[in-house]
């Protein structure tokens, strides 16, 4: 297993597999790659990860969409394991530091990990079958948007389930 792995892996808050510690990588590169744009456009990007017929994990390339949200084609060229997708620029209007119960939810309804970036530049992993949200790592992991205020979602925990988010965002 590559050495990239193996330490992001153990930056990981809990034990994951060397598959999710792989997607976590591809998800961690293209999350940094897309903040920029996201932030300029002020929306969301997204896509995927999965298996290429060589048996290699990839990511699809991303897809722009809207200000609170991303849908892009399920590809048909890849074994999807994963989605992606950052959470746009800061805007206090919006609770964009954890992941959405929609997040969650869509996810779940393929049985898929996915992965968020946030305008805090936050990293979050999200397990579709077991339904909770981990942080894999905090402010300033990733590219940070202009104007982000720290505190202004509130106290944000390390790890949420569907019900504690869904709770969270009703607050």
């Amino acid at each position: 297993m590559p050495l990239r792995i193996l330490i992001f892996a153990a930056l990981l808050a809990s034990p994951v597999s060397a598959q999710d510690a792989a997607e976590a990588v591809i998800a961690r590169e293209v999350l940094a790659s897309l903040q920029d744009i996201s932030f300029r456009k002020r929306r969301e990007y997204c896509g995927y990860i999965g298996y290429n017929d060589a048996a290699e994990l990839v990511a699809t390339p991303a897809t722009g969409g809207t200000q609170a949200a991303c849908s892009a084609a399920f590809p048909n060229d890849i074994a999807v394991v994963a989605s992606y997708h950052t959470h746009g620029a800061f805007d206090r209007g919006y609770f964009n530091e954890i992941p959405s119960d929609v997040d969650m939810e869509s996810d779940a309804h393929f049985l898929l990990n996915g992965y968020v970036s946030t305008p805090g530049g936050r990293l979050w992993y999200i397990d579709g079958r077991a339904l909770v949200a981990r942080q894999i790592c905090g402010i300033g992991c990733l590219p940070v948007a202009p104007g982000f205020t720290k505190g202004s979602s509130g106290e944000i925990a390390q790890e949420y389930t569907f019900d504690e988010l869904v709770q969270k965002l009703s607050d």
